[in-house]
């Protein structure tokens, strides 16, 4: 299909500011659609009118000519690739300042760069990286200019990232590339936003954890050999004290301190966050950090994941155990102890307590204790009624 192009500039005086100024606009035609475009350009309209109709050379009139070669030779110039032309890349052309030599790769080393120096973790790093990776591999290629990205990529892009990730996952690697987009518009790269119109839906985070019930069942039940015994007393471990594994592995007999009250607590930085956290050891934990002398008998994080599924079989637990289930359950059941969230973010070393609120899950067996409570306070409160 043949396209109808068309160019044409106006300056109108409904767009005057109180200077008497208003910005030269081009509108742009394209097969029946039309797109205004503000260039940061402003002058009198009745001074714009009179440039333009003048029979004479002026500054204005070689500036809107420029505008236009530059707009008819990106036209060639894609024609020529065999690429398509649209009125929106046209829209992102001008306002990316007639630079369509501006390639995916280079909004994403930009962004990488400007995110560097704000301060992030490698782990953080490595998210946004492995997003781009799938990116680049799926939707457009590195060399592919900024201005051909449009709604229809994002678009495959969320369907190819929910058909190949779980949705959590899927939703926040599409918020990721979001901010790489909105960079790219904050850098006047990307003139149109790719995402209007497209609700990145996150999914409450579920967290899973042990019931009282479950945790002693683990403990009282003897491992049929030292090797379970170990990894058991390890996963116990992180239910009396909610430390990750990698926390709970780099622990030395010299991190268990001992404070004025004579408790025993562990204060260090996170190994995946470099936040401080401090935990007070409760009788249980101290048991098994003493049965070891201290020295806790970690193994990599692969096997000792792999133990706890035969640990689980054994015990009759149905849940899945794994590294983080401990921790969880910690954090579940200090919440439910009453504990305020900003002692349990501490202990559990959060960055801010939005993130301690997904551990809230209101343990059944505190409804039914705290109702009995208010039952018991009433039955209490009637006995000293004074009646006449």
């Amino acid at each position: 299909m043949r396209n109808t192009f068309d160019i044409t500039f106006y300056c109108r005086k409904s767009r005057m500011n109180r200077k008497g100024l208003a910005p030269i606009e081009l509108a742009i035609s394209m097969n029946g659609e039309r797109r205004f475009i503000n260039r940061p350009v402003t002058m009198k309209p009745e001074q714009f009118e009179k440039h333009i109709y003048s029979k004479t050379a002026n500054d204005t009139k070689k500036y809107l000519e420029s505008v236009e070669i530059s707009i008819k030779n990106y036209q060639v110039q894609r024609a020529s690739e065999g690429l398509d032309f649209s009125i929106d890349l046209i829209r992102e052309y001008v306002k990316s300042g007639f630079n369509a030599n501006y390639s995916m790769q280079e909004l994403w080393n930009d962004f990488f760069t400007s995110f560097k120096k704000k301060g992030t973790t490698p782990r953080n790093e490595r998210k946004y990286e492995l997003v781009m990776e799938v990116f680049f591999s799926n939707i457009l290629k590195p060399d592919a200019q900024v201005c051909e990205l449009t709604h229809l990529h994002i678009v495959q892009f969320e369907r190819h990232l929910k058909a190949h990730f779980a949705d959590s996952t899927a939703a926040n690697m599409l918020s990721k590339f979001r901010s790489i987009v909105l960079f790219g518009m904050t850098i006047e790269r990307i003139a149109v936003d790719p995402f209007k119109g497209i609700h990145i839906k996150k999914k409450a985070k579920e967290v899973d954890f042990l019931s009282a019930q479950e945790v002693d069942a683990l403990r009282k039940k003897r491992m049929p050999n030292e090797r379970l015994e170990r990894v058991k007393d390890l996963f116990l471990f992180q239910c009396f004290t909610a430390l990750s594994y990698c926390d709970m592995a780099s622990l030395a007999p010299e991190d268990f301190q001992q404070n004025q009250f004579g408790q025993i607590y562990i204060e260090k930085c996170r190994a995946k966050t470099k936040v401080l956290f401090c935990t007070v050891l409760f009788e249980d934990a101290i048991d098994i950090a003493k049965k070891y002398n201290f020295h806790l008998p970690v193994i990599s994080n692969q096997r000792y994941n792999g133990y706890l599924k035969e640990i689980a079989d054994l015990c009759g637990i149905e849940k899945t155990l794994h590294t983080h289930l401990g921790r969880h359950t910690a954090g579940c059941y200090l919440l439910n102890r009453g504990l305020p969230i900003e002692v349990v973010s501490k202990i559990m070393g959060h960055t801010n307590t939005r993130m301690t609120r997904h551990y809230a899950h209101l343990i059944r067996d505190t409804v039914f204790s705290s109702i009995a409570a208010l039952d018991k306070g009433k039955a209490d409160s009637g006995k000293n009624t004074i009646t006449h």
